[in-house]
């Protein structure tokens, strides 16, 4: 009983120390593309503007409101909301007797909860880009899916041969390999994933990718590490740390801007 009494009190006094932290103003990103915007206001709240996604890493304008309290050095964001899944994805595969050809059926869907979790509504939409390859993750067995082809720059990096469709679902010769798994990778998957293929005669396969979207926050339990009064760091690596350096995929340094700026 005693440790239960001690660990208590440790614990608020340790939300007690971070409270005094004065953070009461505006931080943005030092780098404005995309631009990040958080106000953080003396009554425990926050306005969170942003030219990017924060959760899907999307290229698109989203603002947000909600509530903050601080735990030693970390600064939470909608402490209140549980945490919940926003990429989810499944992979189905079917043998079409007869059909030669190998289908694959790539649907990005858009999924909107109320505050109840309760499903609302769901788009289905194209996936922007996505590459494949069976069996193997290498470069040179790489192909692209892309409604328009890729713009060949400095930056684009390696560019797979790519098949321009505005469908779905496209219809390739089946390799002459056994099909054991197909790597997939897209923005929509924040990533690649290796699916396995149960069945080496399947020849429609079709994946499945969620983004969902929650009425009563996207920001849940998003933290912030305290450097100081003037600089946040927003980029939480998986591994729990923070990313410290001025790089800002998504914006990593936040500086307090100056009354009246």
């Amino acid at each position: 009983m005693r440790r239960i009494i001690t660990f208590i009190s440790f614990f608020c006094v340790t939300i007690c120390f971070g409270q005094t932290r004065n953070i009461i103003g505006t931080y943005s990103n030092v780098i404005a593309v995309p631009k990040l915007i958080v106000k953080f206001n003396s009554d425990s709240t926050f306005e969170y503007t942003s030219t990017a996604h924060p959760t899907f890493f999307r290229w698109e304008d989203f603002s947000e409101k909600g509530n903050w309290t601080i735990i030693s050095d970390t600064l939470i964001l909608n402490p209140q909301l549980e945490s919940k899944p926003f990429v989810e994805s499944d992979f189905h595969e079917q043998e079409i007797k007869g059909d030669p050809a190998l289908l694959l059926t790539f649907n990005h869907i858009k999924r909107y909860f109320d505050n109840n979790g309760n499903l609302t509504k769901a788009d289905t939409v194209q996936i922007d880009r996505l590459d494949y390859a069976f069996n193997e993750l290498k470069k040179k067995r790489l192909t692209r899916v892309v409604e328009r082809r890729t713009t060949r720059c400095a930056f684009a990096g390696c560019i797979p041969p790519e098949i321009i469709t505005a469908n779905k679902t496209i219809s390739i010769s089946k390799p002459s390999e056994k099909l054991k798994s197909i790597f997939i990778g897209c923005y929509e998957l924040q990533g690649t994933k290796e699916f396995k293929i149960k069945n080496p005669n399947s020849n429609h396969l079709t994946l499945n990718i969620y983004s969902n979207y929650y009425q009563d926050g996207q920001i849940r339990q998003t933290k912030l590490l305290i450097k100081n009064e003037n600089v946040l760091y927003s980029r939480q690596k998986p591994n729990g740390k923070f990313d410290k350096g001025n790089w800002t995929g998504m914006g990593t340094t936040l500086k307090k801007e100056k009354s009246g700026s």
